[in-house]
């Protein structure tokens, strides 16, 4: 790969990772296009460590705050005002979100890897989970705010961010799509999921880290790896931004709509 190539794989990586389209998808789609082989699930996490700092950098006084409190105010229910601001998100908040995820990836990642990295599963979660975004975010109410979670909400948004797993999901559109199911308004639903994505990376990161090795041997370089990572980080946090400005004042439908587009376009390179 050369390092333009690895400059492209970021910037798309960066851009899909929070963006509710998938990343996968399209890292998964990014070969058949560039017309080289596909590098792998232990390359997508080296790119998947820029969309991490994005998120870290991006949210830090949400961080700063969530490692101030541990527990939620009111054990396993809502968080409320601490102090003189509300505090979103505790300790018990996120270790719970994530939990469904770690065990769905310890029990099925090596089979997903193996059996489901293909177009013909994305030709039907791309359009088929952007749909039901669409249909979740025109139906459900916008009343809750991101401070009102309970732990029982992100265990919620946590089980249906496990099968995010499977290619074309998407982790942030699987998310934003429970968030807005239990009625957290849109851009709410957006920072929860950003804010529930960090652990679940990081893990990964550190799972797949074991491959570092034989992913920078057969790179040849270590320069594509990091230009890809850095192209990430920045087209995330880019992403980050305009994406809350826009579910602030609109709609989930242009993704679906992106979704269905993206779904033709794949059945054209299953012929």
């Amino acid at each position: 790969m050369s390092q333009f190539e690895a400059f492209i794989y970021g910037l798309v990586q960066g851009a899909t990772e929070y963006l509710p389209v998938s990343s996968s998808a399209h890292l998964l789609l990014l070969p058949h296009i560039l017309g080289e082989n596909d590098p792998g699930l232990a390359f997508d996490v080296i790119l998947h460590l820029g969309t991490l700092l994005a998120t870290a950098i991006y949210f830090f006084n949400d961080w700063i705050e969530i490692l101030k409190h541990p527990i939620p105010a009111k054990a396993f229910g809502p968080g409320d005002q601490r102090g003189d601001r509300p505090v979103m998100l505790s300790w018990i908040h996120l270790i719970v979100g994530t939990i469904p995820a770690v065990i769905a990836g310890l029990l099925l990642n090596h089979w997903i890897q193996d059996n489901m990295r293909s177009l013909y599963v994305l030709w039907v979660t791309i359009p088929g989970f952007g749909l039901l975004l669409w249909w979740i975010d025109k139906k459900k109410p916008s009343t809750r705010l991101a401070a009102e979670a309970s732990v029982k909400d992100m265990f919620i948004i946590g089980c249906v961010q496990a099968m995010s797993l499977i290619p074309g999901v998407s982790r942030s559109g699987s998310t934003m799509t429970a968030a807005r199911y239990l009625g957290f308004q849109r851009a709410d639903a957006a920072r929860l999921s950003f804010l529930l994505s960090m652990p679940v990376t990081a893990g990964a990161i550190v799972y797949e880290g074991r491959h570092w090795r034989e992913v920078s041997d057969s790179f040849g370089s270590i320069s594509p790896l990091i230009i890809g990572c850095v192209a990430a980080l920045v087209s995330g946090a880019v992403a980050i931004h305009y994406l809350i400005k826009w579910v602030s004042k609109a709609s989930f439908a242009i993704f679906a709509v992106y979704r269905v587009i993206l779904g033709i376009v794949i059945a054209v390179f299953l012929k």
